[in-house]
């Protein structure tokens, strides 16, 4: 009768698994359709963390991070601060060579002279992505220092190599060791007289280098270890969730579709042809939580279309695990 008992035991359990995985697949055709109108390669990973039902689409494969780059870099500020490295409370004198170019605000000022601790460079470098704040940041703990962490939690995929600088300059054409000290007004100048010819052979060759790449599954791994208060601890885990809450960029991508009231903690970036967003999201009717992060490169549709992309694919998530998860 026991073994009745267990046999029967087990068949159920094989079968909920076998039914769970067939209904599942609705989702994950509809993703992979939204996906192929980015009309390039698209990685995705979407995990609902309480179940631990996942939906992988190119997800082990490496894209450039771009601005998704400054969480990994977040992290191991974090770490470092944690070790006593230094406190986030120290300050930092802003030099004219600090100004770098791109994304952000400390580019239109001059603060030269301006001290500036680690709380506001972290709330620059991620609220609205400043790739000046960001540089200050990663130069003081160091891009291997980066990867080396990443590598210690298993996300052996995850990789920081340049400052956003060199990473923009790359891409276009430029030769940091030449043109990577000149005053950011005169970096803008040149980068906008780049040639075609030139600005294209760069991009070819910057989408084929594994430098600051990441896998959208090891992405979402990390994630993943915020989300569980894995990083440093649960306290440094949370803040790092809230500063995650206040990023102002890629409004359109994750968030873009999601009821208005949802506090999305994520982080987007955008290099060539590259539209990315990594972040947590709440559900309702204590439904959990989703870990999302879409990775592009190579990819030719619009900006527009390809953040809907990424919309829509939060949103035929929110949607499935809502249904199926949320408590009466």
């Amino acid at each position: 009768m026991k073994t009745r008992i267990r046999l029967a035991g087990a068949f159920l359990l094989v079968f909920s698994i076998i039914a769970h995985a067939a209904d599942i697949a609705p989702l994950k055709k509809q993703i992979e359709q939204a996906a192929k109108r980015a009309q390039g390669e698209v990685g995705i990973a979407v995990k609902h963390l309480e179940s631990g039902t996942e939906i992988l689409v190119n997800a082990d494969k490496k894209f450039p991070m771009a601005s998704t780059y400054k969480l990994p870099i977040l992290v191991e500020v974090f770490y470092q601060a944690a070790e006593g490295r230094f406190s986030l409370d120290d300050r930092i004198e802003i030099m004219p060579s600090d100004i770098h170019i791109g994304s952000g605000v400390m580019v239109a000022i001059e603060p030269f002279g301006s001290q500036f601790n680690f709380h506001s460079l972290i709330n620059a470098a991620m609220r609205v992505s400043d790739n000046t704040a960001s540089d200050i940041l990663l130069n003081r703990v160091e891009a291997g220092s980066v990867t080396q962490r990443m590598k210690m939690l298993g996300l052996d995929s995850i990789r920081v190599d340049r400052s956003t600088l060199e990473m923009i300059l790359d891409q276009s054409g430029l030769d940091y060791a030449q043109y990577g000290a000149l005053p950011a007004r005169e970096v803008r100048k040149l980068l906008d007289a780049i040639d075609a010819k030139t600005s294209a052979r760069a991009d070819e060759q910057f989408n084929k280098d594994d430098k600051d790449t990441a896998s959208p599954a090891d992405m979402n791994r990390l994630l993943e270890m915020i989300f569980k208060g894995e990083i440093v601890d649960r306290a440094a885990s949370d803040e790092i969730i809230n500063i995650l809450k206040e990023c102002q960029t890629g409004t359109a991508r994750i968030p873009g579709l999601l009821p208005k009231d949802t506090e999305v903690a994520h982080k987007s970036g955008t290099i060539s042809g590259s539209i990315n967003d990594t972040g947590i999201v709440p559900l309702p009717f204590e439904a959990g939580h989703l870990a999302i992060t879409v990775f592009m490169r190579n990819t030719r549709a619009t900006t527009a279309v390809r953040e809907r992309v990424i919309a829509d694919i939060a949103r035929y998530a929110y949607d499935y695990f809502v249904a199926h998860y949320a408590k009466p």
